[in-house]
């Protein structure tokens, strides 16, 4: 994603400046990014948790960043490099909390997340 883009996204939120750099700052034990350091020219946050996908438009807090510079040794664009969509096992939290919300009953979910199987009254 270009500086600028992500200058746009992170200033709805953060009024922090020109955006200088990002810096992953913690893991959890998943591997997953727990904070992340982002400076600019006018100050620094810290963003944690779930909020970094939000506020940087990512998939999955797995990532690593990767800097592309420009002539004058600025950041011109960031590139993040990570596994996609969780853990790839079962039932994502935070997708099946995105279906709810954008209406999908519990059914639809479930279906979704675990394919080929039947939903029904058990008793």
């Amino acid at each position: 994603k270009s500086r600028k883009d992500l200058e746009t996204l992170i200033a709805q939120a953060y009024p922090i400046g020109r955006l200088v750099d990002m810096a992953i700052k913690t893991h959890g034990v998943s591997g997953r990014v727990t904070s992340l350091l982002i400076t600019g020219t006018e100050r620094e946050v810290t963003v944690r948790g779930f909020q970094i996908r939000e506020l940087l438009g990512l998939r999955d807090t797995i990532f690593v960043i990767d800097r592309v510079y420009d002539e004058s040794g600025g950041v011109s664009s960031f590139i993040f490099s990570g596994r996609g969509w969780g853990h790839g096992v079962g039932l994502c939290q935070v997708g099946a909390y995105g279906m709810a919300v954008a209406g999908a009953n519990y059914k639809d979910i479930l279906r979704k997340y675990y394919r080929g199987v039947k939903v029904e009254k058990a008793f």
